[in-house]
């Protein structure tokens, strides 16, 4: 699984100077197992005015395959990024292939959870979108567990429109900067239509399972190793054989109580997992913004069981991100140590709610430092997004 903001999170904008009356629309349409997708943006605003469309560095311009009008011109920025740029027009629409990194959140037992933008509106600290509607084509088989309109920072929008005709979502925002849909889909069981499992906008949260929860990482209940010495519980009376020349004889212990058996064994019969060494981004956070997911949480809760049961007593916990300063989260984190930083004391504050003592927890923002991966294109820059753990005893 991928896990990358929809486009538009990371440096997708729309930019002009002076618009009046303008909208903005982007339409979205997954393959049926959503490994990739199209975009359509359409934009309609004043004659003769300069548009443009900015897309992040290493974004690759080939996957736009249509734009109109003809006389667009694209090019690279001296920061890097490619710009789509349209004079004299009162219109413009494009084509875009989508890679699965640029909608995908996070994919967890057959729950799917997308984050799409409509653009930002950069033109100005001013600058806002007269009508911003961002459309999603839900692939059949899928149903849309609940649905939410978020603003360019992604908070709830205020008074978000919905419309929606079968599997096809239309979200309505007037006068602001910029919108995003986020959505959870999940697959649909036999006999199951999509009308039953949708919940209304904005407030539905899914069920927390149990298995999520309480995750057993060994059955340290049960057997418990302690250098060459086992202790293990007994539930209930053991039958005790007694033998004789002819055995006839069966006797049952008449405790009731639990009893501990204690057995010298050569080796431990149980050895507490390792914590994992490192998370990517996109298995515990819920996008591209500083706050756990659902999975997220179920991961950590289980890393903090292996941490105590593995007798370890400090951690330093490392943020990283790619290469790509801070676009969207700028005003919050200006640079990308101080955000991979916020990343990883998010981690450092769930784990110390699991029992782990502050004090034995450091926290350290990398930035991009220490790339695991090429950063020239989307999937290494996905692989050096994450958090690591060092271990001391």
């Amino acid at each position: 699984m991928q896990t990358k903001i929809a486009v538009g999170l990371v440096g997708l904008w729309l930019g002009w100077s002076s618009v009046s009356a303008d909208v903005s629309e982007m339409i979205f349409y997954p393959q049926a197992d959503f490994s990739e997708g199209i975009f359509h943006f359409n934009y309609q605003g004043e004659k003769n005015k300069n548009y443009g469309f900015m897309f992040e560095k290493g974004f690759d311009p080939a996957r736009i395959v249509y734009v109109r009008p003809s006389n667009h011109r694209m090019e690279k920025t001296k920061e890097g990024m490619t710009k789509l740029s349209f004079e004299n027009t009162d219109r413009y629409s494009y084509l875009e292939r989508a890679n699965k990194d640029d909608f995908l959140v996070s994919e967890e037992n057959g729950i799917i959870k997308i984050l799409l933008s409509g653009g930002d509106c950069k033109g100005s600290a001013e600058c806002v979108t007269a009508e911003n509607i961002l459309t999603v084509n839900v692939p059949k088989g899928y149903g849309v567990r609940k649905y939410q309109g978020l603003d360019q920072d992604l908070k709830p929008l205020k008074n978000p429109q919905w419309q929606r005709n079968g599997n096809t979502y239309t979200l309505t925002a007037r006068d602001v900067k910029g919108a995003c849909v986020m959505m959870e889909l999940g697959k649909l069981k036999a006999g199951q239509s999509a009308a039953s499992v949708a919940i209304a906008e904005p407030k539905a949260v899914a069920p927390v399972r149990v298995a999520e929860v309480i995750k057993p990482v060994v059955e340290e209940a049960k057997v418990v190793a302690v250098a060459e010495v086992v202790v293990e519980e007994v539930k209930a009376p053991t039958p005790v054989v007694v033998a004789t020349a002819e055995p006839k004889v069966q006797e049952s212990t008449p405790s009731v109580e639990p009893k501990v058996v204690v057995s010298v064994l050569e080796k431990p019969i149980v050895k507490s997992a390792t914590p994992a060494p490192y998370f990517r981004n996109f298995q515990i956070f819920e996008s591209r913004v500083v706050a756990l997911s659902e999975v997220g949480k179920g991961h950590l809760r289980e890393w903090a069981q292996l941490f105590k049961a593995g007798g370890y007593t400090s951690v330093t916990i490392n943020g990283y991100t790619d290469n790509i300063p801070p676009q969207r989260l700028k005003a919050l984190y200006a640079t990308n140590e101080i955000l991979s930083e916020a990343r990883a004391k998010m981690v450092a504050d769930y784990l110390i709610t699991q029992g782990i003592d502050a004090k034995a927890i450091k926290v350290v923002g990398m930035g991009d430092a220490n790339p695991t991966a090429s950063n020239d294109n989307e999937e290494g820059r996905s692989k050096n997004r994450r958090v690591e753990f060092i271990l001391s005893r």
